[in-house]
C-alpha cells in the first residue's frame, strides 16, 4: 500500500504542478514532505535504488549539456560572470553561518555550497521557453549556468574529499574505467545502433550503476562522477539523439521523481524547532539576495543589459534544485549536518524557487518584448 501511495503522490503533485506553472521537480518534493509526515511513507530498498539512479541520471544528464564549444566560445564573460553568480553568495553564507549561527566549517561549507548552486535543468527550459536561446545573451547565460554547476561539483569535491592509498587506488582504477569507458561506449553503439534489445540503454544503465560503487570507495559523491561521466559521453550521445531521449525518458518520468520525493520525505516537520525555522528565515533572504544581487550585477556589467534582462537573470539563477540538494543529502548522509539543517536548507530551496518563478511570471510580457526586440547585449 505504501508503495501505492508513492506513486500517487507524485502523479498527483505533477498534475498540480503543471496546473500552477511551478517546476515540477519542486512538487514531487513537496509531495515526499506530505508522504513522510502525514501519510508516514518510510524509505525502502526499492526507493532507494531508484532514488540513486534518479540522482545519477539526472546528473549524466546534466553533464551531455556541457557544449563545449559553447564554453569556449563566451569562455571570457562566462567564467567572470559565473565566478561572481556562484562565489559571492558562497562566501556571504559561508561568513553568515559561521558567525550568526556557530556552525562549524564543515556545517557552514555545505550549508554554502547547497545554497550557492544554480540549477541548469531547470534554467535550460525557462531559456528555451522564452526563447532566449535563439540569442547570443542566451548562450552566455546557459554556459554561465554550465560553469556554475562544475563549481559546485569541484567545491565539493575538494572540500570533503579525504584520500588514503585504497581510496586513491580506487581513484585510479575509476579514471582509467572513465576514460576507457566512452571508447568502448563509441564501439558497442556503432556495432549495435537502434537494436529491439535495447543495448545501449542497457550499457548506459550499467555505467551509471557502476559509478555508485566507485563513488562508496573514494569518498566522492556519486553526482559528481554522473556529472564527469555525461560530459565525457557528450560527443559520442550528441550522434545518438535517439538513445538520449530513451534515457531522458525513464529519467524524468520514473528515476528521478522518485529522487525528488524521497528528498522531500527527508523534511520532518517535527524537526522544525525553533532553531530549525531561525535558520530558514535567515538564510533564505540571505541566500537569495546573494544570489540575486551579484548575478543580476555582474550580468549587468558584462553585458551591458537591460534592467528587465538582468533582473531576469538574478531571479533565474536562485533555481537551485538538484545541485543543492546532492549537497544537502551528501551533507546528511556522511553526517555533517543535522537533520534539522537539512530541513532548513530544502526549505531554503523551494521558498527560492518559488519566489524566483513568481518574479519570471511577473517580467515575462517585458522579457518577452526583448526577445521580440531581438537584442543582445
Amino acid at each position: 500500500m505504501q508503495d501505492l501511495w508513492i506513486i500517487l503522490l507524485i502523479v498527483l503533485f505533477g498534475v498540480f504542478s503543471l496546473e500552477l506553472g511551478i517546476s515540477t521537480a519542486i512538487l514531487e518534493i513537496i509531495a515526499g514532505v506530505v508522504g513522510g509526515n502525514i501519510l508516514d511513507v518510510t524509505s525502502s530498498p526499492w526507493i532507494d535504488f531508484m532514488a540513486n539512479y534518479g540522482i545519477l541520471g539526472l546528473m549524466f544528464l546534466a553533464g551531455l549539456e556541457v557544449d563545449k564549444e559553447e564554453l569556449k566560445k563566451y569562455a571570457k564573460r562566462s567564467i567572470t560572470f559565473a565566478s561572481c553568480a556562484y562565489f559571492i553568495p558562497l562566501i556571504s553564507l559561508f561568513v553568515l553561518s559561521m558567525l550568526i549561527f556557530n556552525l562549524d566549517l564543515r556545517k557552514s561549507a555545505i550549508v554554502a555550497i547547497a545554497l550557492s548552486t544554480t540549477s541548469l535543468a531547470l534554467l535550460y527550459p525557462v531559456l528555451k521557453e522564452r526563447g532566449l536561446l535563439d540569442l547570443q545573451v542566451g548562450h552566455v547565460i546557459l554556459s554561465s549556468a554550465m560553469l556554475i554547476d562544475v563549481w559546485s561539483m569541484l567545491s565539493l569535491t575538494v572540500i570533503f574529499a579525504m584520500p588514503d592509498w585504497i581510496t586513491l587506488l580506487f581513484l585510479g582504477i575509476l579514471v582509467a574505467f572513465m576514460w576507457y569507458v566512452p571508447k568502448l561506449g563509441k564501439w558497442l553503439f556503432s556495432r549495435y545502433r537502434e537494436n529491439l534489445s535495447e543495448i545501449e540503454l542497457k550499457f548506459l544503465l550499467f555505467i551509471l550503476l557502476a559509478l555508485l560503487f566507485f563513488s562508496e570507495h573514494v569518498m566522492v559523491s556519486e553526482a559528481v562522477l554522473a556529472f564527469v561521466m555525461g560530459f565525457l559521453f557528450s560527443e559520442l550521445l550528441g550522434e545518438h539523439e535517439v538513445v538520449v531521449d530513451k534515457l531522458k525518458g525513464m529519467v524524468f518520468a520514473f528515476f528521478s521523481p522518485i529522487f525528488f520525493f524521497k528528498a522531500g520525505s527527508f523534511m520532518k516537520i517535527s524537526n522544525f524547532s525553533s532553531a530549525s525555522i531561525l535558520l530558514t528565515l535567515i538564510l533564505f533572504p540571505a541566500a537569495f539576495l546573494s544570489k540575486y544581487i551579484s548575478s543580476k550585477a555582474a550580468f549587468n556589467r558584462l553585458c551591458k543589459a537591460s534592467r528587465t534582462l538582468s533582473e531576469f537573470v538574478g531571479a533565474s539563477f536562485n533555481f537551485r534544485l538538484t545541485f543543492g540538494i546532492v549537497s544537502a543529502l551528501f551533507g546528511l548522509k556522511y553526517g555533517i549536518i543535522s537533520t534539522e539543517t537539512y530541513t532548513a536548507i530544502i526549505s531554503v530551496i523551494i521558498l527560492s524557487a518559488i519566489f524566483s518563478t513568481i518574479i519570471l511570471k511577473a517580467k515575462e510580457q517585458k522579457l518577452k518584448e526583448f526577445c521580440q526586440n531581438d537584442s543582445n547585449p
